[in-house]
């Protein structure tokens, strides 16, 4: 009897012993699978976009890798929203200043995808999503989704249109409306001032020339500091401005220096200049012109220069812009 009953209590500890572990085995695999379908549900969650081009795609809902082919100011604006591209084309960032610190920072951990767009470097970057702005080659739009899910827009929408476009591709449309509230308080705030200040009189008018290294001349219509001047609490559009109209859908109007008395009357004038030698020079036999000193503005000494770089309609250089702009009033040359 007493055999036997060891016999038993040995059988069932045996029993119990692998009823145990087959319970923990079951719930090791249990575990695994549930942390692998959640994986899957985290690298599958996604959603509908419908882009600029009527184009409806899918969308990851929360891109983590994410290449911009665009210009600084998608770049920027991902940047703002929380985002840091793991690629974008570096050239954008070349020529300011005020965009090097961030360029700096970024392009550490985030690789040049050039312009035209480099298809292998991006595929090496192994992205969710590509934000594309441009296209420079055929059929790039179609390259680029066999790499990774694409959401393309129009880049050259104003600022807050497009940030509000971006923050929609990433889901962060509250921050990106609390940004632009910011900015707008900021614009409002400095032009209350200055017409405190007497500096901008009712129905003030104004126009923005960009002038580049080729002597080429250029009189804008939106973008950067012409949406800043033009804002309600800032200068207005003159009739003879307002009434020439681009011949493409880029916001400036190319003229000729004879085409200058004909094309820029306003009170005041602002010109935009690249900052280097061939454009210097270029800008300087400009400014010696007869044809330019008889320029409304220019006799009234109401004409300032700017550096090309605050016409980068990206938000960080508009803050710069609002911050500076009372500066920029005070000088005919701002630096």
């Amino acid at each position: 009897m007493k055999n036997y009953l060891s016999s038993f209590v040995l059988l069932l500890c045996i029993v119990l012993l692998c009823a145990c572990g087959s319970q923990a085995q079951s719930n090791t695999i249990a575990s695994t699978e549930k942390g692998s379908n959640s994986a899957n549900e985290t690298e599958t969650v996604t959603k509908k976009y419908t882009d600029f081009t009527g184009r409806e795609v899918t969308i990851p809902a929360n891109p983590q890798r994410v290449v911009v082919a665009a210009g600084s100011g998608a770049i920027i604006d991902l940047q703002e929203l929380g985002f840091e591209p793991v690629g974008y084309p570096h050239r954008y960032f070349q020529k300011s200043s005020i965009l090097k610190p961030i360029h700096d920072h970024l392009s550490k951990q985030a690789p040049d995808i050039g312009m035209p767009t480099n298809l292998e470097t991006v595929l090496s970057l192994s992205p969710d999503l590509i934000i594309l702005g441009y296209e420079t080659q055929a059929d790039e739009y179609n390259m680029l989704s066999k790499i990774a899910h694409v959401a393309n827009f129009d880049e050259y929408l104003p600022l807050k249109d497009r940030l509000t476009a971006i923050s929609k591709v990433v889901g962060k449309e509250k921050e990106a409306q609390s940004i632009i509230n910011d900015l707008e308080e900021k614009t409002e705030k400095m032009f209350k001032s200055l017409r405190e200040q007497g500096k901008i009189a009712d129905n003030e008018t104004a126009a923005v020339v960009v002038y580049y290294w080729n002597k080429e001349m250029y009189l804008m219509k939106n973008f950067a500091l012409f949406d800043l001047i033009n804002h309600p609490l800032g200068y207005k559009m003159s009739e003879k401005v307002a009434s020439l109209n681009p011949t493409t859908s880029l916001p400036y109007i190319q003229i000729t220096e004879e085409e200058m008395h004909s094309s820029l009357i306003a009170d005041n004038l602002f010109i935009l200049y690249d900052n280097n030698v061939e454009a210097k020079e270029g800008f300087k036999q400009l400014r010696e012109s007869s044809l330019f000193q008889n320029l409304e503005p220019v006799k009234n000494g109401k004409v300032h220069y700017i550096p090309l770089e605050y016409n980068d309609s990206d938000v960080v250089t508009t803050r710069k812009l609002i911050e500076t702009f009372p500066k920029i009033l005070e000088t005919e040359m701002f630096k």
